[in-house]
């Protein structure tokens, strides 16, 4: 009697725990790991892009490049805005699926390219415009195979696909990132508050893909993109994840500023090492190397498969809230968010190396700890089973 009363006991001790760390690991995992994104079909956009020619702003090209994105975005609402800059006329080019839903997520890449290879090792060439493989079509190229997937994707909420004009123009902040700006100027601040996050992605193709951290930047944002880069190595095994250096950040000024100084969340996800062992905004980029030639269908699918869980698991939504939650001084804002830079530069002086606490999709290190305490509670009560019995066997129990 005394035996089967310890098996009961056991079994009702034990259960509970089994039933928690089951939850807890459902409702962690992300809605799967089936991603669609092809990066063969991105590099093959990378190469029509090119074929066009450079797409200098007020171009034959820049103009045809249009046409084609708007042609192939069947389904979605399309919009246009046209501005003068800089003795250019410029042309944002908005596409929107689930237009009125709400909740907007920006996912935005510059479709110009530079009219000028300055940093060309041919002194004759660097007032020649770049056919801009990585530095420009790239981005687009993700974007457009995103919006492939999209429409099956089962959103509730709005995407906008942003594509900039006159981003790489300039010489200097003033100069730079000039459709991003008009369009942030041209927001009310209401329009402001409804855009959940701002996505960047831009000279993302390398072969030598070596992304970081970028600031400025949201913090929060940036914790849930390493989330699912490890996720989809570790658990989705997809692809290597040493792509992304986890502890350093780059400065760097690019469209995804004029958004983040409307209190937008917004990073920039982009590699500013262009080739194998460059430097810092070194390597190809702002040279006539920027070539078709230098950009891999891989590095386009591994960057790809970040907005893609990034979409399905609502990495992108509700950052604002939890920005507010961490915050330790009552002013709403998240702290370290601006602890670094503002500058177009290598610089991580000041920035957090150890960022706030993460909102993860999979929480590892409490999973350990509650399977160590689980184990201990086994032993325990099996321990002390184990000892009945024996007790009870010599009549002392």
């Amino acid at each position: 009697m005394r035996k089967g009363f310890v098996a009961i006991l056991a079994f009702l001790f034990i259960m509970p725990s089994t039933i928690s760390v089951t939850g807890q690991d459902s409702e962690e995992m992300p809605l799967n790991c089936s991603l669609n994104f092809n990066g063969e079909l991105a590099n093959e956009s990378v190469h029509f892009q090119t074929d066009l020619g450079p797409r200098i702003p007020g171009s034959l090209a820049s103009s045809a490049l249009r046409d084609s994105i708007k042609n192939n975005l069947t389904g979605w609402h399309i919009t246009e805005s046209t501005h003068h800059s800089n003795g250019m006329t410029l042309t944002n080019l908005f596409a929107t699926w689930n237009k009125g839903a709400g909740s907007n997520v920006i996912l935005a890449a510059h479709y110009d390219t530079r009219h000028k290879g300055d940093q060309d090792w041919n002194e004759s060439r660097r007032g020649d415009p770049i056919d801009g493989a990585n530095d420009g079509a790239s981005g687009v190229a993700v974007l457009l195979e995103i919006a492939r997937l999209i429409p099956n994707l089962n959103l509730t909420h709005e995407v906008t696909l942003f594509f900039t004009d006159g981003e790489d123009q300039g010489d200097n902040h003033s100069t730079y990132v000039l459709g991003a700006k008009a369009w942030a100027e041209n927001l009310s601040q209401e329009e402001a508050d409804s855009i959940e996050s701002f996505i960047l992605v831009d000279m993302v193709g390398d072969s030598y893909l070596t992304l970081r951290k970028t600031t400025p930047g949201n913090m929060e944002l940036w914790n849930r993109t390493e989330d699912i880069i490890r996720y989809i190595d570790d658990v989705c095994q997809l692809n290597d994840s040493s792509y992304f250096d986890f502890e350093r950040f780059d400065g760097i000024y690019d469209d995804h500023v004029p958004a983040h100084e409307l209190g937008i969340p917004a990073i920039d996800i982009i590699d500013t090492r262009f080739g194998e062992n460059a430097s810092f905004l070194g390597g190809h980029w702002h040279t006539h190397n920027d070539t078709a030639d230098k950009v891999s269908a891989e590095s386009l699918q591994k960057v790809g498969y970040i907005l893609e869980l990034g979409l399905i698991d609502g990495a992108w939504l509700d950052v604002r809230e939890t920005e507010v939650s961490k915050d330790s001084d009552g002013d709403g804002i998240a702290d370290n968010v601006d602890s670094c830079p503002q500058i177009s530069g290598d610089d991580t002086s000041g920035c957090p190396q150890e960022p706030a606490e993460k909102t993860t999709i999979s929480q590892d290190g409490d999973d350990i700890t509650v399977g160590v305490l689980l184990v201990l509670c086994i032993v325990l009560v099996w321990s002390n089973f184990a000892w009945l019995i024996f007790a009870d066997n010599r009549g002392e129990g």
